[in-house]
């Protein structure tokens, strides 16, 4: 998306702004009240934000104007209150309200992405897509938007999301939904054809012959149970054989100890490396020199204890896997019931027998609902874990870019908005913006300009500007910006000797009056192409 032309005014006089082209554009003054901020503001009311203009401006009663370019294709705003007129090369639409306008643009110009908000996927509002390209001068708070209507923060995050390809598509919670309700309606249902099926309770045994629901629940029971028992031997089984190689070791280590007494007797023992007799005994913590023999002894009879301690353990530990085998052996054991109960129940087995069709078709119903939540709730989670991933690198390539502005500098970004009682100083909110605005066009590569009014906020230095204008201009897509020069910058002609900067001055404006009646003519020749249109 291009800005072509900018225009406002009325039927007396108006001012029209043609000379943007598709690169970085620098519109300039050496004074505040040149009419920099009300262009930008006209720009994006004709577009379809909201009015952000000074109380002394009436822009009720001004036509704002603007024409745009969007895949070769050419359109035309023109805006007074809240009623839009758009025109494109084949026809003239007009839309009553902003709210109509933004559905037109989804359908027909660009994309408008969708958040959840009140449990329904909602098209966002113009305003709040506008935000991620575009800072005006006022009512700046980096902790917010800046725009305050319907939305907020948390919906700015999931419309990113969306644009990112990764929110959660409405068919998936609907359905996430809908399988949870229907899981719970079907319980209930289960819950009450069950008790139609008296057998189970005055017969579990010929229930479970029978019955195909009481087999089915015997089964996942069986199943649960022995995973248990199996999971404890095993648990039991590993603490053993860690015992019995602790064992093995300190069995060792008394070998060891014992074949020193001979050495000593035979010879002495010294280090190899610097000479010396003492040999130490060391566990995890402690270390005990060991050359003496009273001391050589009590260590011997301290790993004596430990070894006759293992021992107890180790039959404990037999003890209880002796026991869980047992469980184990039980569960695997039936006990099908005689011949003579299968007779006496017979008659009810068969009166019963459509609940218990019902009631196993409800269970298998469930089981297959079961798993097709999971399946999504899968999908939603690793869903989660894309956009962490995407946060974390939009947020590394605002500190990539921060450090390239401002390398000593010391702000920390740990969220595309900051904490509220945060504080900025100098130009460091503006450094902010720069970088989110940056980092937000790179990671969704969207079509919009950069559109900052006053982008020198906070008395950014002639380095941070430098650095700042370098990467706009390799960005390859049109960017917008207003500054206000000192005096010594604009005799030096700061923007007009760069040749990558469209420069635009506007000093020569008169002070609180960029409209005029010399622009009257060509403003209404503009307008006259939305036919019929009456000033």
């Amino acid at each position: 998306m291009q800005i072509k032309k900018i225009a406002f005014g009325d039927s007396q006089e108006a001012f029209i702004e043609s000379r943007l082209t598709g690169g970085v554009n620098v519109i300039y003054s050496d004074d505040n009240n040149r009419g920099k901020t009300l262009v930008m503001q006209g720009l994006m009311f004709s577009l379809g934000y909201e009015s952000i203009f000074p109380s002394s401006f009436h822009y009720k009663d001004k036509y704002f104007y603007s024409e745009i370019e969007v895949n070769g294709e050419s359109y035309e705003f023109l805006r007074k209150k809240n009623t839009v007129a758009l025109k494109t090369d084949g026809a003239m639409q007009i839309f009553n309200s902003v709210g109509e306008l933004r559905y037109f643009l989804d359908k027909f110009v660009f994309r408008i992405p969708k958040v959840q908000k009140d449990n329904r996927a909602t098209l966002v509002d113009l305003s709040l897509l506008y935000e991620l390209f575009f800072i005006g001068q006022d009512s700046r708070n980096p902790s917010g938007l800046i725009s305050k209507g319907q939305f907020n923060k948390q919906d700015f995050k999931n419309m990113v999301h969306a644009l990112a390809g990764l929110s959660t598509s409405t068919a998936n919670l609907s359905d996430i939904q809908a399988t949870k309700n229907k899981i719970a309606e079907l319980k209930i249902k289960l819950k009450e054809t069950k008790k139609k099926i008296s057998i189970i309770k005055q017969n579990p045994n010929v229930a479970e012959v029978f019955s195909k629901t009481f087999d089915s629940n015997k089964v996942q029971e069986k199943i649960k149970s022995i995973s248990g028992i199996n999971e404890k031997l095993s648990k039991v089984r590993r603490s053993r054989q860690r015992e019995i190689n602790r064992k093995s070791k300190l069995e060792q280590l008394v070998s060891e100890l014992k074949s020193l007494n001979r050495d000593l007797s035979e010879g002495n023992v010294q280090c190899g490396d610097c000479g010396s007799d003492k040999i130490v005994y060391s566990n995890t913590d402690l270390t005990f020199e060991v050359s003496n023999i009273d001391v050589r002894n009590g260590i011997l009879n301290s790993i004596y204890e430990n070894i006759t301690q293992k021992v107890e353990l180790i039959n404990d530990l037999t003890r209880e896997i002796n026991f869980l085998q047992d469980q184990l052996n039980d569960e695997m054991e039936e006990a099908p019931p005689s011949f003579q109960q299968i007779i006496l129940y017979s008659e009810q087995v068969v009166s019963e027998k459509n609940y218990d069709n019902d009631s196993f078709s409800l269970s298998r119903e469930i089981e297959s609902l079961q798993d097709q939540l999971a399946s999504s709730i899968e999908i939603d989670d690793a869903l989660k874990t894309d956009k962490k991933t995407f946060d974390l690198n939009l947020l590394n390539d605002m500190s990539s870019i921060y450090k390239s502005i401002d390398p000593n500098g010391n702000l920390t970004f740990e969220d595309i908005f900051t904490k509220r009682d945060s504080t900025f100083s100098g130009s460091e909110g503006q450094e902010f913006y720069f970088c989110k605005l940056i980092a937000l066009s790179r990671a969704l590569n969207h079509d919009f300009p950069l559109i900052v009014d006053s982008f020198r906020d906070g008395e950014l230095s002639t380095n941070k500007e430098e650095s700042m204008l370098n990467i706009y201009s390799k960005l390859s897509r049109q960017v917008i910006l207003t500054s206000t020069l000192k005096d010594e910058e604009y005799n030096s002609d700061k923007y007009k000797n760069k040749n990558e900067i469209n420069a635009i001055d506007y000093s020569l404006h008169s002070d609180c009056k960029i409209l005029d009646k010399q622009n009257r003519e060509g403003f209404i020749d503009l307008i006259s192409n939305f036919n019929g249109i009456v000033l």
